[in-house]
């Protein structure tokens, strides 16, 4: 009984001990929440003005504001591309493509220019965070290398300010493909208000340093190209600051080159976005073998697109998501309509781009048989004469014909100017009498030209912008988009063109002086100006050139056998 009596007591005094400690001893701080915890707090629940409510216990609980972060670079591979991000603004510094090379280094190319004066991708202008691109993000994943098909990564920057404004930009990868998808979050965790603004997502005046090509291309430079309501809008560069705003819906805007393109798409189950095309920077100088690096042009100010979402007002746990896509990478017809954004449209093929698009086709195919793009354009450039043989067969019988009536009219014609030598008006209206009266269109010899220009034009766009042609080989040519090196092509052209006027019969001795000067002057001028164009567009007009005196030969032995058929039938 002693003994039970004793430890009751060791009991009871024990539970008093834990009683008066337990009220005199400091209560355990409560453990903060986690990001992951106000991240998914001030997640939105759908769509762009999804909001979400947090208790005030919460919103008290979030992290500080982001400080003390370390300047990092953090970089995802794909098969496709190098991608490199800084946390100063969560913005892309670096780009390369690993299929294309620059023409000068052999290295990858570099779709962003290091210029640190000059704006970066993905920059943000948010009125509510000041100064947000030259702050230092958290980052939320690493450097990582996607080498299985279809493996996916995701990366994100993550700013608090002093108010608790959480910014968050997430960027998501898949290997085998040039799309990066991205999302940029605004949450307010603190007890403050954020007023409503415009998110602007930013892209970069240019796609890279400039390559010194020495080629003449007519898509030199960078344009910004927008298709908002069916309809494409080009801007390009100006000698004025002229800005252009761009109304909502917007499908996708673009910075492009001669073969490359950057392309934000917004998603529009985010909330629809406008697009302002602003020229605030000077555009760089055209690089030469002379110059390689000269500089900007104080004269010119080139364009950039900046993605415009609107913005809400957010009180404390509310938040907001805008999302999109950027496509990055090459200037592809294919790969562009496979997306099925209309992103094909960027590619630049002019006025009769419809012919160019059937030409690009058929020039692939003959690829696929031979294996060369050189021996392809060859082929092309025969499909191509066999396509317009019988019109461009009749034009030429019209020609001679046109050429045999003139020359039996030059008298009278001679006759008209001594006739009327002060009456310019009266010697026309002769003339053109003469011409009725002798069954003669003076634009007949005009005629093969007239077919074979859509075509020409068409082509000139397709093998000068076809990212295919790209360092594409033949022969001593070690790239098919720029110009001969040695210049044997632009020589065999003027060649070529002067032989086909001799044989058609063009620089007859009966010839007026000025008519023959004008058949040597155009060959050799355009030999001149062809010494900058692409080689593969002038190896099409040689093989043209050269079938085009093979058929003037068939249509004179036409002429002669029924002249002959003709002069035999006489008495």
């Amino acid at each position: 009984m002693e003994n039970q009596g004793r430890f009751v007591l060791f009991i009871v005094l024990s539970m008093v001990i834990l009683g008066v400690a337990e009220y005199f001893m400091p209560k355990p701080a409560q453990p903060p929440v986690t990001s992951t915890e106000a991240i998914s707090q001030a997640a939105p629940a759908s769509g762009a003005a999804a909001k979400v409510s947090t208790p005030a216990s919460a919103v008290k609980a979030v992290q500080p504001q982001t400080a003390h972060v370390s300047a990092a670079a953090v970089t995802v591979e794909t098969d496709q591309y190098m991608a490199i991000f800084s946390n100063q603004g969560g913005v892309l510094t670096g780009f390369r493509l690993k299929k294309y090379l620059n023409r000068q280094t052999e290295k990858p190319i570099q779709l962003v220019n290091a210029d640190p004066s000059r704006p970066k991708p993905f920059s943000l202008t948010y009125d509510p965070i000041p100064d947000v691109n030259q702050k230092m993000f958290e980052v939320r994943g690493s450097s990582e290398i996607l080498s299985r098909p279809a493996s996916k990564a995701r990366l994100s920057f993550r700013y608090v300010d002093g108010n608790g404004t959480v910014l968050e930009k997430t960027f998501g990868f898949e290997n085998g493909s040039y799309l990066i998808h991205f999302d940029v979050a605004v949450k307010q965790t603190g007890g403050g208000q954020v007023s409503a603004s415009p998110l602007g997502v930013e892209w970069a005046d240019t796609l890279g340093k400039e390559e010194n090509t020495g080629t003449n291309s007519r898509v030199g430079g960078y344009r910004v190209a927008t298709l908002a309501g069916g309809r494409i809008d080009s801007e390009s560069a100006k000698k004025s600051q002229e800005s252009n705003a761009i109304p909502s819906p917007v499908s996708w805007t673009a910075l492009a080159n001669q073969f490359f393109v950057a392309a934000l798409i917004p998603d529009p189950s985010t909330g629809a976005a406008s697009v302002q095309v602003v020229r605030d920077f000077n555009v760089y100088k055209t690089p030469t073998d002379e110059d390689p690096n000269p500089g900007i042009n104080p004269k010119e100010f080139g364009p950039r697109p900046v993605l415009l979402y609107s913005g809400q007002a957010l009180k404390a746990g509310e938040s907001f998501t805008r999302s999109g896509q950027l496509f990055f990478g090459p200037q592809d017809y294919n790969l562009l309509k496979s997306l099925n954004l209309q992103l094909e449209s960027v590619v630049d093929f002019g006025t009769f781009g419809f012919i160019s698009v059937y030409m690009l086709s058929l020039l692939k195919w003959f690829f696929t048989l031979c294996h060369n793009w050189g021996l392809a354009i060859l082929l092309l450039s025969v499909a191509v004469k066999l396509a317009l043989w019988f019109p461009t067969h009749n034009s030429y019988k019209n020609m001679y014909l046109t050429q045999q009536k003139m020359r039996e009219v030059q008298p009278k014609l001679d006759a008209l100017k001594r006739k009327y030598p002060d009456d310019k008006q009266k010697q026309q209206q002769e003339q053109m009498r003469l011409f009725q009266e002798a069954g003669i269109n003076p634009l007949g010899g005009c005629l093969p030209m007239f077919f074979q220009l859509p075509v020409f034009w068409a082509l000139y766009a397709t093998l000068g912008h076809s990212i295919e042609l790209r360092q594409a080989p033949f022969l001593w040519i070690s790239d098919l988009t720029l110009k001969d090196p040695i210049y044997v092509l632009p020589l065999l052209m003027g060649v070529t063109m002067i032989i086909q006027q001799r044989v058609s019969g063009q620089m007859a001795t009966q010839a007026a002086g000025q008519q023959k000067f004008m058949m040597w002057f155009f060959p050799i001028f355009l030999t001149f100006i062809s010494f900058q164009w692409p080689a593969g567009l002038l190896l099409y007009w040689v093989v043209t050139n050269l079938l085009s005196m093979v058929q003037q030969k068939v249509v004179n032995r036409e002429i002669q056998k029924a002249k002959k058929k003709v002069e035999g039938l006489k008495p």
